[in-house]
């Protein structure tokens, strides 16, 4: 492991994990790291963004000139933080390596718009794409964390509404429990870096105040039926307390015979790849994950 994902995983465990707090110390905590850390912008050349409001999408989008697809990768959070501008240099990348327009959706938060306001978000956001002209062979649709489980919830939510299915999904450290009672989320409570048990629980609560809506697929797609779902990329560190949620989700899919390229790593810590240019294990992985996008596939409408 690099010397700089040491140095993040110190930095996480002493900013943000937390312990005992209330649903809105918990919700005043998160917003405050994740919404108001300073980032440093470094977009590929040839790469531009922009903002965008149109009916069914508002966010940012990070592209190249002539784009041949598309990417809909919906941010982290836990459900109730996150800005999209975190995401500019995974974003970047992806547009570059891929010849792409990456699409990142402002969604809402919770608790002032539970579940399922978000998933509805996101799905008008790959209406929106569609409607666009891109034929979903060419979009990609990609997330981590939270945001890993809204993609996975969008994917099911496209197949229910009967709309073509996009090309792929990735998925970083997704959140997939509504429950949060996953093996991962108490053994690697102290080995987390970023995520404790006691956060998890609290701000499934938050997202989901209604308990009995855990169990719906959207909530909880780490339990639903995957069948007709594309190819999925997931990748997890060991030590997380969301490791149950990834694998959740690739047991489903295995189930349903849906190819998972599965990426699990050592010592490292909560949505690494987010963290492109700077950590070396990013790089690399998110190579990995440019590749997997690339491969040839039948089409999936």
């Amino acid at each position: 492991m690099s010397l700089t994902a040491h140095l993040i995983k110190a930095v996480s465990r002493r900013v943000i994990k937390r312990d005992g707090l209330d649903h809105e110390q918990l919700t005043r905590h998160l917003r405050r790291h994740f919404n108001h850390t300073p980032t440093i912008r470094l977009l590929p050349s040839g790469v531009r963004c922009r903002q965008l409001e149109a009916r069914g999408f508002e966010g940012d989008v990070v592209s190249v000139k002539a784009p041949t697809m598309a990417v809909l990768y919906t941010h982290g959070g836990a459900y109730i933080a996150g800005i999209t501008r975190t995401y500019h240099n995974l974003a970047g990348k992806l547009a570059k390596q891929l010849n792409a327009a990456v699409y990142l959706p402002r969604y809402p938060f919770a608790p002032e718009n539970p579940f399922p306001a978000g998933v509805n978000r996101i799905l008008e956001g790959y209406r929106f794409l569609l409607d666009e002209g891109y034929s979903a062979d060419n979009i990609a649709i990609g997330g981590d964390s939270a945001g890993g489980g809204l993609s996975l919830a969008l994917l099911l939510a496209i197949r229910d509404n009967n709309l073509p299915m996009p090309r792929c999904a990735f998925l970083f450290s997704p959140g997939t429990n509504g429950f949060t009672d996953g093996e991962s989320v108490h053994k690697n409570n102290a080995s987390d870096a970023m995520l404790s048990a006691d956060m998890v629980q609290r701000v499934a609560e938050i997202y989901i105040p209604d308990a009995k809506d855990r169990s719906h697929p959207y909530a909880s797609p780490g339990f639903a039926d995957y069948n007709g779902l594309p190819p999925l990329f997931i990748s997890v560190a060991r030590d997380e307390v969301l490791y149950s949620d990834a694998v959740a989700a690739r047991s489903q899919a295995m189930k349903a015979n849906v190819p998972v390229h599965w990426l699990e790593r050592d010592g490292l810590f909560h949505v690494w790849p987010i963290m492109v240019p700077f950590l070396k294990e990013a790089r690399q992985d998110t190579n990995t994950v440019i590749d997997f996008i690339r491969q040839p596939r039948a089409s999936s409408g």
